[in-house]
């Protein structure tokens, strides 16, 4: 048995980049020989086991056959006979194809150490073409690399195309894309990500109106230094776009792109006390005044310097609408009641217009 760190552990290491997670590869072994030793099974498609202490990954070394379409179907060749240079032939990209020895020796048949100083994220095989996951994950890549420069090469680029323009997509589960997608909008320049699916073709995954996800990308790469969150980025990406059925995104995703829309159909045209209170109204912004602010703050970023909306304290705004109340002596009429908590709330919104 020899085993071998692998994968992003050692790309990262030699870019100077603290690595969380570390993967390490089998070699010579079989998973009697793994759970005799005392390693925990969690694979289900192919032997990984967790250290008994370390709770790291250690699989065995395998060879993949493709047997159907979509990332799931291959079938695996799992022997003692298989080397290292045949296991680290199946990965996606050289720089994620290099392994380190216990004593610190680099194995690299595939020539990744010389692409990462070369700063190029290149494929290893046509193999690459046989999961269509790839493009997501090269398009990843690309962005968690990105302030090292790396370019995808334009091999890499017209296999991914192609990958495209088979129709392969199709049968990836979004719940796949989606983990490689929520990964990336938590980085930085995230806008990278959906520029390098655009380009080769995949950003019709999310939507077939590639105008309207072209212009977002604009949008989005122009607030990239404010600091937003995953779910604001998403946002964004999808303001006044029609997705298509295909996509599915945690609830709190979907809310927080639902407000952003609401906030946007409502102010698009004009900006006046009525149509702001409409806005709020339509966000549930007096129970919800954190979740509001942080709409409203989003959407200050996309307008002019000279909208009037930007010169509002929103967080004052917002404080002094939730605490308005009708008056204790009013005859308990629910239209009456709505009419006068509407009409002193349209009132604090017009005093801050005019300060």
């Amino acid at each position: 048995m020899k085993i071998y760190l692998v994968g992003g552990a050692i790309r990262d290491e030699l870019l100077g980049i603290k690595s969380l997670e570390k993967d390490w590869v089998v070699i010579g072994s079989s998973a009697e020989e793994m759970l005799e030793k005392g390693f925990i099974s969690v694979g289900k498609s192919f032997p990984v086991f967790l250290h008994p202490k370390t709770k790291e990954e250690y699989a065995l070394a395998r060879k993949e056959i493709k047997v159907e379409l979509g990332h799931k179907g291959f079938k695996f060749d799992v022997n003692k006979d298989i080397s290292l240079k045949e296991d680290l032939l199946r990965r996606d990209l050289t720089i994620n194809a290099i392994a380190k020895s216990n004593k610190g020796e680099l194995i690299d048949p595939y020539g990744g150490i010389q692409d990462i100083e070369n700063r190029v994220l290149k494929h290893i095989s046509r193999a690459f073409s046989e999961d269509p996951l790839r493009v997501f994950r090269v398009a990843r890549f690309y962005c968690y690399l990105s302030k090292f420069n790396f370019e995808i090469h334009e091999d890499t680029l017209i296999l991914m195309k192609e990958l495209c323009n088979s129709k392969d997509l199709d049968n990836l589960s979004f719940e796949r894309i989606w983990m490689e997608t929520e990964k990336c909008l938590s980085l930085e320049n995230s806008y990278l990500y959906f520029q390098a699916l655009h380009d080769v073709g995949a950003s019709n995954v999310f939507s077939c109106d590639t105008i309207q996800f072209k212009e977002n990308l604009v949008e989005l790469k122009k607030t990239e230094s404010s600091n937003l969150d995953a779910q604001d980025k998403w946002a964004i990406l999808v303001m006044n776009l029609e997705l298509t059925t295909k996509v599915k995104i945690p609830n709190s995703f979907k809310k927080s792109a639902l407000n952003f829309s609401n906030v946007i159909e409502t102010l698009r045209n004009e900006n006046s006390p009525e149509i702001l209170l409409e806005a709020i109204m339509k966000i549930d912004g007096f129970r919800n005044k954190k979740s509001a602010l942080k709409t409203f703050n989003l959407y200050s970023l996309l307008i002019d310097e000279s909208d009037a909306f930007k010169k509002l304290n929103l967080n004052s705004l917002l404080g002094e609408l939730s605490k308005v109340k009708p008056n204790k002596n009013f005859e308990k009429d629910s239209n009456l009641i709505k009419k006068e908590i509407y009409e002193k709330r349209l009132s604090i919104i017009k005093e801050h217009f005019n300060d």
